[in-house]
């Protein structure tokens, strides 16, 4: 008994020794970076108004062909020019007129946000070792214990002195 007594002695101070030597760790500022990229598709229509341009003259038979004889009125149109004609043929062709056109643009904006975050550590000046936090528990787990005992003593006296009086 005298020797496993020894040893457990032994052990318990081998054990504080060599939790009661640690050296502190020095502290570190970590940066942590976040970078968040949204890419939006961007899309549009352009339109533009129908537009016309008209053509007025006065045609001619000359030897059975058809001759223009006098332009009267060549207006041309917002967008457009003055009306282009031609006679090939006694085939008349003539240019007076657009439709209405669209335009469909996309493009894409990308958008980056950086996050920065910068931890400081918090300098505790008597950090608690752990050989001292276990102390901490132990005697908590201690006196819970020991709460529990006397209640369980004080019960138990309770009882026995109901029986004696019964």
């Amino acid at each position: 008994m005298k020797k496993a007594c020894f040893y457990w002695f032994s052990f318990l101070l081998l054990l504080l020794w060599m939790t009661s030597c640690r050296s502190s760790k020095p502290a570190v500022i970590t940066e942590k970076t976040t970078e968040k990229i949204t890419e939006t598709v961007h899309d549009t229509i352009f339109k533009t108004e129908k537009d016309s341009s008209s053509y007025q003259a006065l045609l001619d038979c000359i030897n059975g062909k058809v001759v223009v004889k006098e332009v009267k009125n060549a207006a041309p149109g917002k967008h457009l020019s003055a009306p282009k004609v031609k006679i090939v043929d006694n085939k008349l062709d003539v240019d007076c007129e657009a439709r209405a056109q669209e335009l469909f643009a996309s493009w894409k904006s990308k958008e980056t946000l950086k996050d920065a975050v910068i931890e400081k550590p918090v300098f505790i000046e008597n950090e608690l070792t752990f050989l001292e936090e276990l102390q901490i528990w132990t005697g908590r787990i201690l006196f819970c214990l020991l709460i529990l005992i006397v209640i369980f003593w004080i019960v138990k006296k309770q009882i026995n002195a109901y029986r004696l009086k019964n």
